[in-house]
C-alpha cells in the first residue's frame, strides 16, 4: 500500500504549518492517512457496508505523488540537484525493515497453518513482495484481488500496492531529475518544466488505465502503468497548488471538506468486486483525495481541524506498520477457522494493532529517526536492501519445498480409463502423478488462458472455439466455471470426432433467468443470443450447485434456501430457450464438492502420497435445482458421479491423475481422460443423432 513514502516525506518536511502545500509538515495529510488506512482495514475485514474500502490505496496514491513530488522538486529549486541516493536510502531505512519482518512472520505462520502446497505458493508470493514485484507476479498468475482462491487469499496479496510504490520510487526521481536538469539549462523554474513532464504522464497512465480496465480489470487492478496516473495527479498538484497560492472561504472550506470525506465514504458503501477498477471509477477516490489536500493547504474547514485531532493523528502515525500486520492476521484467521464472520475479522484486524505498536515503537521509528543513518545514507541503503533480501530468501526456501514423486505427460496418465464395471479403484500410494500436487491449481486447460472464463466487467465471449474448429457437428458449452471445466473433455473430443466446440462461461454467474448482476444478466443475454445466431446442435450446460446463487427479489436479499425456487423456474426458462435454438440440451449434473478443511485433494496428496485413502471423500451433494429444473423441463441429464465416486467414496487420485485441482473443480489432467466415458453418455442420449 502507498503508505510509508507518504509518511517519510510528512515527516521530513519542516515545521507544522500549511502555509504552503507540500512545503511543511501537514498534519491533516497524516489525518488523511488516517481515514484511507481504516477504509482499507475495514474492507479486508469483509464489513458489509465497507466492500468498496480498497479506495484507500488511491489515497495513498495521491498522497505518494503530491508529497513525494514537492520534496524532489524543492530540493532541485534549493539546490539546483537532487541526491538520488539519499532518496533512495530514506526510503530503504523507513519501508524495507518493517515490510521484511512481516514477510518473515508470514512464512512462519504459514508453515504453523497451511499445509505444504499452500506454503510453496506463499513462498513464491513473499519472494516477490521481497523484491517489490509482487503486483505483476499476480498478474502473471491471473490473480483475482476480489476472488480468495478456495476462499483463502494469499497473506502477501496486500503487497501488491507496496511493489507499484517502490516501483514509483525507482522512476520518479529520475524523470524529476531529468526535469531540473532542463529546467537550469533553459534557466526556468523546476516547477513548470516539471509539469511539462507528468501531465503527459498522467493523461497517458489514465487513458490506459481506463482501456485495460475495460479489457482486463483483474490484471488493471495491480498494473503499475494502470495506477500512475494516481501518482501523478498527486505531483501535478504539487507543482500546482504551491504557485496558485489558494486562499479559501471559510464556508467553502468547510463545505469542500464535508464533501470530499462523504464521497469517500459513499464510494466505500457503494463499490464492490464488481466495480471495474481503477479505470473512471478510480478518479472518485483521487478527485476527493485532492479536494481534501486543497482544502488542508486553506489552514481551514473543519475536515482539516479533525483530521489534525490527536486520535487521527494516532492511526495516521501507525497506519504503515497496521497495514503491513493486519492482513497475514486475517487471512491466518481464515486459514485455521475456515469460515468466519466479518466480525471475527474485525477482531483479527484489532488483535493485529498488538504487533502494529510494538514494531512501529521499536523498529519503524527508531530506525527512522537513527542518525547514523542520516549521516551515512550507504549504510541505510546497505541496511534496507539486506532486510528484502533476508526476506527473498525466505520466500525461497520456503518455495522450494518438493515432494518425492515423479510427474507424467499426459500421455503416460491413465486416469479414468482405469475405471472398469462401475468402480472407481481407491489406491493408497502412487509414485508418479499429473498434475504435481504443489501446482494442482495451475492446471486448468488452455480456454483459461485464452481468457475464455469472463470474469470482472467482461460480458462478451471472445471466439473460444476448440476441438475442430471447421467441424460439421457444433456444440456449445454454457455454464460458469463448472461448466469450463469439461473443455478440456469436449476439447479431445471434438478433435477426434470432427466437432466444433464453442466456450460460454463466465465465472460465477447462473445461466437461470433471474437477476444476479448486472454483468451476470448482461453476459446470459449475450450469451443466448449468440446460442440463438449458432443454432448449434448440442448445447451442454453445467453450473455450480455448491454455493447456491442467493438472489435479491423486490430489493429483499433471499437466503440460499429460499433462492432455490426462483433459480428451478428460472432455469427452466433458459432450458426452453436452448430447447428453441438448439438440436439438443444436455446437462451435466454437478459433481461433489471436497471439503475444504483441514486440507483440499491436493493438498492432501501432496501430505500423503503412501496414504492416498485419507484424501478420499464422500460424494455429497446439496443443492439440486439444476436436475430439478432438468427434469422439469425434460433435458437429459448426464451424472458424472461414476466416473469420480464409488463405494461411498471419491478419491483424489485415479489412474495416477489428481482429479481436483482445487475443492470443486476438476483438473483439466483428469478431465481429458473423461472424454471416452462423455462421449459414450452422449450416444447413449443418441448424440449424434444415430449414435445409439
Amino acid at each position: 500500500m502507498a503508505l510509508g513514502g507518504a509518511e517519510v516525506a510528512a515527516k521530513e518536511g519542516g515545521s507544522p504549518t500549511a502555509k504552503e502545500a507540500g512545503s511543511h509538515f501537514r498534519p491533516d495529510i497524516q489525518g488523511i492517512r488516517a481515514i484511507a488506512v481504516t477504509l482499507v482495514l475495514a474492507c479486508h475485514a469483509a464489513i458489509p457496508w465497507a466492500e468498496g474500502g480498497f479506495i484507500g490505496v488511491d489515497v495513498f496514491y495521491v498522497l505518494s505523488g503530491f508529497l513525494i513530488t514537492g520534496l524532489v522538486v524543492r530540493e532541485i529549486e534549493k539546490t539546483g540537484r537532487v541526491s538520488i541516493r539519499n532518496f533512495y536510502a530514506r526510503r530503504a531505512k523507513r519501508l524495507l525493515p518493517l515490510a521484511a519482518l512481516v514477510l518473515v512472520f508470514i512464512c512462519i505462520g504459514s508453515i504453523i497453518i497451511f499445509p505444504l502446497a499452500q506454503q510453496v505458493t506463499i513462498g513464491g508470493d513473499v519472494f516477490a513482495a521481497a523484491l517489490y514485484f509482487v503486483n505483476w507476479h499476480f498478474i502473471v498468475q491471473g490473480v483475482d484481488y476480489f476472488a480468495a482462491a478456495d476462499g483463502i487469499h494469499s497473506p502477501v496479496q496486500h503487497y501488491w500496492s507496496l511493489s507499484v510504490e517502490e516501483q514509483f520510487y525507482v522512476v520518479w526521481p529520475l524523470l524529476l531529475l531529468a526535469a531540473g536538469a532542463i529546467a537550469t539549462k533553459l534557466k526556468r523554474r523546476a516547477k513548470t518544466i516539471v509539469l511539462f513532464f507528468i501531465v503527459p504522464v498522467a493523461i497517458a497512465s489514465l487513458i490506459y488505465s481506463v482501456h485495460f480496465t475495460s479489457v482486463n480489470p483483474e490484471a488493471a487492478f495491480f498494473s503499475t502503468l494502470a495506477r500512475a496516473w494516481q501518482l501523478a495527479f498527486g505531483a501535478v498538484l504539487a507543482m500546482v497548488l504551491p504557485k496558485t497560492r489558494i486562499h479559501l472561504p471559510a464556508w467553502f472550506a468547510h463545505l469542500a471538506g464535508v464533501a470530499a470525506v462523504g464521497v469517500l465514504l459513499w464510494a466505500t458503501w457503494k463499490m464492490s468486486a464488481s466495480t471495474p477498477f481503477p479505470g473512471t471509477n478510480g478518479l472518485i477516490p483521487v478527485m476527493a483525495t485532492i479536494t481534501l489536500l486543497v482544502v488542508g493547504a486553506s489552514g481551514k474547514g473543519i475536515t482539516t481541524r479533525i483530521l489534525s485531532t490527536r486520535p487521527f493523528q494516532y492511526v495516521g502515525n501507525i497506519s504503515y506498520s497496521w497495514y503491513l500486520w493486519h492482513w497475514p492476521f486475517v487471512v491466518f484467521a481464515l486459514g485455521i477457522f475456515d469460515h468466519l464472520t466479518w466480525k471475527w475479522l474485525v477482531v483479527a484486524t484489532l488483535l493485529s494493532w498488538i504487533p502494529t505498536q510494538i514494531s512501529h515503537t521499536l523498529l519503524e521509528d527508531p530506525v527512522r529517526r537513527a542518525k547514523i543513518l542520516k549521516l551515512r545514507p550507504n549504510r541505510a541503503l546497505l541496511i534496507g536492501g539486506g532486510c528484502s533480501i533476508v526476506a527473498a530468501v525466505f520466500g525461497l526456501w520456503l518455495g522450494s519445498n518438493r515432494i518425492n514423486v515423479d510427474e507424467l505427460s499426459q500421455d503416460q496418465v491413465l486416469g479414468a480409463a482405469v475405471i472398469k464395471n462401475g468402480k472407481v479403484p481407491l489406491v493408497n500410494s502412487v509414485d508418479a502423478i499429473k498434475p504435481n500436487p504443489l501446482t494442482a491449481r495451475e492446471d486448468r486447460g488452455q480456454m483459461y488462458k485464452d481468457g475464455c472464463l469472463l470474469l470482472g466487467p467482461r460480458t462478451e465471449s471472445g471466439e473460444c472455439v476448440y476441438g475442430d474448429p471447421d467441424g460439421d457437428v457444433s456444440v456449445i458449452l454454457f455454464g460458469d466455471s463448472h461448466s469450463m471445466m469439461y473443455m478440456p473433455t469436449l476439447d479431445a473430443i471434438g478433435k477426434e470426432r470432427g466437432w466444433k466446440i464453442t466456450g460460454l462461461s463466465r465465472a460465477n454467474c447462473a445461466i437461470a433467468e433471474v437477476e444476479l448482476s448486472k454483468y451476470c444478466d448482461e453476459w446470459r443475454e449475450n450469451s443466448l443470443e449468440r446460442i440463438a445466431e449458432e443454432q448449434p446442435n448440442l448445447v451442454v450446460v453445467a453450473t455450480s450447485t455448491q454455493a447456491v446463487y442467493s438472489l435479491t427479489i423486490d430489493g429483499k436479499k433471499l437466503s440460499r434456501e429460499a433462492s432455490e425456487p426462483y433459480l428451478v423456474d428460472g432455469m427452466i426458462e433458459t432450458y426452453e430457450f436452448l430447447e428453441e435454438n438448439s438440436g439438443k440440451v444436455v446437462l451435466i449434473r454437478d459433481q461433489a464438492q471436497a471439503p475444504r478443511q483441514p486440507w483440499l485433494p491436493h493438498e492432501c496428496v501432496a501430505e500423503n502420497l503412501d496414504s492416498l485413502k485419507k484424501c478420499a471423500f464422500p460424494p455429497e451433494r446439496k443443492a439440486l435445482f439444476d436436475v430439478k429444473a432438468a427434469e422439469a423441463a425434460g433435458v437429459d441429464i448426464i451424472d458424472p458421479m461414476p466416473i469420480l465416486c464409488s463405494d461411498g467414496r471419491c478419491p483424489a487420485v485415479i489412474g495416477n491423475a489428481l482429479v481436483y485441482r482445487d475443492s470443486y473443480h476438476v483438473s483439466a489432467t483428469y478431465a481429458i481422460t473423461m472424454a471416452p466415458w462423455l462421449e459414450q453418455e452422449l450416444a447413449k442420449l443418441d448424440f449424434p443423432a444415430g449414435s445409439r
